[in-house]
């Protein structure tokens, strides 16, 4: 059994204690830090997610393990570099459009030898365990468990699987090379990061939960890694690899080290928002205060919320890019086939009918929201907790989540 630990030291970016991590209904700490601003409540989820979660008991600080490498800052991999056209000095008006990249190539066979490479990771890490721990981290396809998740810490929402905490060191290098095996290296490297954030916040980096369903190799079969702040779930059926839901968090937003695991992701769409005036901002304004959570909760299926924000092609070249930037920033923690195929269906479906909005300040380290939408996809970000340096984001797709289309 963990115990408890004293309240620990103080953040960079504010007073924190173990204290502020009592649990709203669909995440984590709302409490903020002395001083933090008060964040008013303004729209409904879609759907509420699951009932509340009881207040997390104050887990024992431990270290991060040797498998676990030290975290860096991460950029959009090179395979999704590709930008749309440069800017004029003069902006072009809103109807002038810069024209998006092409999808990386996608092909069959990349993906079939991803599904290969996810099975025989699976199949070495499954091997490696004892039937005890089988028992415990795998779990049949049609198991009701696959689509039950959450971002929030483990003590607030029990998680089911095997934490890397008790496998040995063997077992963990090779649960670590499953979940390489099944990312692009950031999206590796950006996991790594989020699980080294709980050394900040007196918590375990090493309560992350690995959750096999079905055989791999057989389909369909599927897997999750999942812990405070990360949850990635991996679903292969007939010739499609599904990736969603993908959930990314970061608290503290920046370390004392200077880690920002989110960084850009919340840079580029302030740039985007204070680039907007006028009219053109106001209509991409949701409202003046946070929304205060991401609106899509933890359903295992989402329907798109009503349209708002403001039209890609009302905006100018430069402020497209930048979109081109969040949504690429997204996709590259995919294997290069999975995101090309994900960024083929929203060029596929019109970026005239994508949106992006807004909700709250714009002033960093101050609570917002944004979210970028189109008829394939929903992605969130929220930084409405402490003072606007706790972020949860995710990306839901609305046919694909799960792999549904291919079930």
């Amino acid at each position: 059994m963990r115990q408890p630990v004293s309240r620990r030291q103080a953040l960079q970016l504010g007073a924190l204690s173990l204290g502020s991590l009592l649990l709203a209904a669909t995440g984590c700490a709302t409490t903020a830090p002395p001083g933090a601003a008060t964040v008013a409540t303004a729209a409904a989820p879609v759907a509420a997610g699951n009932a509340a979660a009881p207040p997390p008991v104050a887990p024992s600080a431990t270290t991060v393990p040797p498998t676990i490498a030290a975290p860096t800052t991460t950029a959009p991999p090179p395979h999704l570099s590709a930008t749309p056209a440069a800017p004029s000095a003069t902006p072009p008006p809103p109807s002038a459009t810069a024209t998006p990249a092409p999808a990386p190539a996608n092909t069959p066979a990349a993906t079939a030898a991803l599904a290969t490479g996810m099975a025989q990771a699976g199949a070495r890490y499954l091997d490696a365990l004892s039937s005890g721990q089988r028992d415990k981290g795998a779990f049949a396809f049609t198991d009701a468990e696959r689509q039950r998740w959450h971002w929030t810490t483990p003590s607030g929402f029990p998680r089911h699987g095997l934490p890397l905490k008790e496998m040995k060191g063997e077992q963990r290098t090779l649960a670590l090379a499953l979940l390489r095996a099944s990312s692009s290296e950031m999206g590796y490297q950006k996991a790594l990061d989020i699980a080294s954030l709980q050394k900040d916040l007196g918590l375990d980096p090493e309560l992350y939960y690995v959750s096999i369903f079905g055989d791999p190799g057989s389909k369909p079969w599927g897997w999750r890694f999942e812990g405070h702040h990360l949850s990635r779930q991996f679903t292969v059926a007939g010739e499609s690899v599904g990736v969603t839901p993908l959930f990314l968090g970061s608290w503290p937003s920046v370390t004392d080290a200077g880690l920002r695991a989110l960084g850009r992701e919340e840079d580029a769409a302030r740039e985007l928002i204070t680039s907007l005036t006028g009219p053109l901002r106001s209509q991409a304004m949701i409202q003046n205060t946070t929304l205060t959570e991401h609106v899509s909760g933890n359903l295992a299926k989402v329907t798109p919320p009503a349209a708002t924000g403001i039209a890609y092609g009302q905006i100018n070249a430069a402020q497209q890019k930048l979109v081109m930037e969040i949504i690429r920033a997204y996709l590259g923690v995919q294997p290069d086939s999975v995101a090309a195929s994900m960024l083929g269906r929203i060029q596929q479906a019109g970026w005239d009918q994508v949106r992006f909005g807004w909700a709250g300040s714009l002033e960093p380290r101050k609570p917002h929201y944004y979210r970028i939408q189109g008829p394939t996809f929903l992605m969130e970000f929220d930084n409405s907790r402490n003072s606007g340096t706790h972020v949860h984001s995710v990306w839901r797709d609305f046919e694909q989540d799960y792999a549904y289309n291919a079930l």
